[in-house]
């Protein structure tokens, strides 16, 4: 019998950060540049809205509404049809609730607005070390729990052989050993639910040890450069992803603030779907972290636009 579950691994083919901290750039305006139809872009992209988790708080029709208006961004400055929402749409955008927006609300919930201050950097580290207590109470507990079951399951294995030996087991016996063995099948479910909890808890400590590191970099303090869940520290916490795996294309959303956010992320994501890559100006759409506030777009996201269109 086996005690417990293995973490799913969870595996993007592009991934899209979110950066709560306020960052203000000045943003060259682009606008009506016209891209010769070509290539990849020859037919536009089409999209749906899939699941939409009702915990965070926006509509289908609003999210249809944010990925209108991230379509116009590249359509308005390229003058050509690129995406268009369609109800057997290639491309389902889904609204994923898990350990990440559920972090990011307890964050909220804690310090109303999580800003790039010493005062917001303290009050993290301080909630970081409740959240690493409870985590720690919780694993060794399962650990424990673990170690009980495998325990019970050898018990229950020699009886079980011992029965089958002799050959004088009587019906009340073998009626017992198959409760134990119903009894412990139960609990081994239980022992995975505890185990993929633990998981996610890892996952979104590891999400708060980032933020903090994000925040103390900006500010030259102090960072949490160790890992203290067992898991490899992330570089950066994930806002959502475009993947492409075989016929099947998805866009998922795993953190929501507002909708114009929102829409910024859809077009990142959008950029993805038709073929651009991250560039490295810090100020582009295309850009591997969501740290800018416009929707204009930079030379560099053009100049990959064009690429593709024109099969290059």
């Amino acid at each position: 019998m086996e005690t417990g579950v293995k973490p799913k691994a969870s595996k993007f083919t592009v991934r899209y950060m979110f950066w709560t901290l306020p960052f203000f750039s000045a943003v060259l305006l682009l606008a009506g540049v016209y891209l010769p139809a070509g290539g990849p872009c020859a037919e536009p992209v089409t999209y749906r809205i899939g699941s939409v988790d009702e915990r965070f708080g926006v509509s289908p029709s609003e999210v249809a509404q944010a990925a209108e208006r991230a379509a116009s961004v590249w359509e308005e400055a390229s003058g050509m049809d690129l995406l268009r929402q369609d109800d057997q749409g290639a491309i389902a955008i889904n609204l994923v609730y898990d350990y990440r927006q559920a972090t990011a609300d307890r964050l909220k919930g804690m310090s109303g607005k999580i800003e790039n201050t010493r005062s917001s950097y303290e009050s993290l580290k301080l909630w970081l070390g409740t959240q690493e207590e409870e985590f720690t109470q919780k694993r060794d507990t399962l650990r424990r729990d673990i170690d009980d079951y495998n325990a019970r399951v050898r018990d229950l294995n020699a009886r079980s052989e011992a029965a089958s030996r002799g050959g004088q087991a009587s019906k009340d016996e073998f009626r017992r050993l198959k409760e134990l063995k119903e009894e412990l099948d139960e609990e081994r479910r239980s022992l995975g639910e505890r185990q993929e909890e633990l998981n996610n808890d890892a996952e979104a400590l590891n999400d708060l040890i980032t933020l903090i590191n994000q925040i103390a970099q900006s500010l030259n303090l102090e960072v949490v450069s160790y890992n203290r869940t067992g898991k490899p520290l992330q570089e950066e916490f994930r806002e959502g992803c475009y993947e492409k795996k075989g016929a099947r294309q998805t866009i998922t959303v795993y953190y929501f603030s507002d909708l114009d956010r929102l829409v910024r992320l859809l077009a990142h994501e959008f950029g993805h779907a038709m073929g651009l890559d991250h560039n490295d100006n810090p100020d582009a759409l295309m850009y591997r972290i969501n740290r800018g506030q416009g929707l204009a777009l930079a030379p560099e996201d053009l100049a990959s636009l064009r690429s593709i269109c024109n099969g290059k």
